[in-house]
């Protein structure tokens, strides 16, 4: 063997330390090329995530509001805007929403407390949240019952509950009621359930001081005749803007398109267009949303930071203003 020499097979052989140093440089640049590599993987991924899940709360929101406005009214067998009435009384926004007389209400850029602006029709305190609405966006009332029966001709088609409230029709009666489901199906008669709601922008969605916007609803309670606690369908919703088709001429085609904030327009109103603003659930490293939206008559201005936004709208016909006359 040569003097110094380890391997006895071979002649002295190995890496100077100019090579060694060029190959851990090599060994580095790679590294930091494959960390780079699954970061940009990684981010990417998130952001397609984060669009993806904005989209389908974008959709479901923009659907459940739809079918909403197009059933608003809706009382079975009756015409809209019957006054029907009701053997169950309560709170001040429990009864509010049992009063069928008037099939939707509009309240047009709410504040925090969720009253719109002086001189406008305001809805009972405990309809509200007090400083927890989205100001700026707006709230829609509804009064419906479902859209086939829990009974009909005296045979149960569906489950009766004991504390929903339901439009119990007799057969040639000419005063339907609302009623709890615990009394006696009706011999011959038709029970359809109620199912009257506030919708509205939260500035929250599951604690106080989350940060993330949510459609919620507040509907009659089961168990008492107060307002049931406070519903969120939807996180993500960072605007809601309503605006109507106004019959001005009674030919029952919009002429023009505006917010429904009395008697009068919701009368005339034969159309609706919804526009939701739709926001990613978390910031994006890298994004900065400059944009600014246009919600109808309603400008939003860039926000600046690092969320995503998108902006749906959609009009729908509503179907039971057609044979709605005028509201006293």
């Amino acid at each position: 063997m040569k003097a110094g020499c380890i391997s006895r097979f071979s002649g002295c052989g190995g890496l100077s330390l100019v090579e060694l140093l060029v190959a851990l440089a090599i060994g580095a640049v790679l590294s930091f090329g494959a960390m780079n590599l699954l970061l940009s993987s990684k981010l990417s991924f998130l952001q397609v995530q984060a669009q993806a899940r904005m989209q389908e709360n974008g959709r479901y929101a923009l659907r459940y509001l739809s079918r909403e406005l197009m059933m608003a009214g809706y009382l079975a067998t009756r015409l809209p805007g019957t006054a029907v009435e009701s053997d169950e009384s309560g709170s001040p926004c429990f009864d509010y929403l049992l009063a069928t007389r008037t099939p939707f209400e509009h309240l047009d850029d709410v504040s925090a407390s969720g009253q719109p602006a002086a001189g406008r029709e305001r809805l009972p305190a405990d309809c509200l949240l007090a400083g927890q609405h989205l100001a700026g966006s707006d709230i829609l009332l509804v009064r419906r019952t479902s859209g086939s029966p829990t009974a009909y001709a005296g045979q149960r088609l569906a489950v009766i509950g004991h504390d929903d409230i339901y439009l119990r029709d007799l057969p040639g009666s000419d005063s339907p009621r609302l009623q709890r489901g615990g009394g006696a199906l009706p011999a011959g008669g038709q029970l359809w359930e109620y199912l009257p709601q506030l919708l509205f922008l939260r500035n929250y969605s599951s604690a106080p001081g989350d940060g993330i916007p949510a459609l919620c609803r507040k509907r009659p309670g089961r168990s008492s005749n107060r307002m049931a606690p406070t519903e969120c369908l939807v996180e993500g919703v960072e605007n809601l803007q309503l605006e109507f088709g106004i019959d001005d001429d009674g030919d029952r085609v919009a002429d023009r398109f505006a917010p429904a904030r009395g008697p009068i327009e919701r009368s005339a109103a034969v159309s609706a267009r919804i526009y939701l603003l739709i926001r990613s659930i978390n910031p994006i490293a890298g994004h900065t949303d400059n944009r600014a939206y246009k919600l109808g008559q309603v400008r939003q201005a860039p926000a600046g930071d690092g969320y995503y936004r998108r902006l749906i709208e959609t009009t729908v016909l509503l179907r039971n203003q057609t044979v709605f006359g005028h509201e006293s």
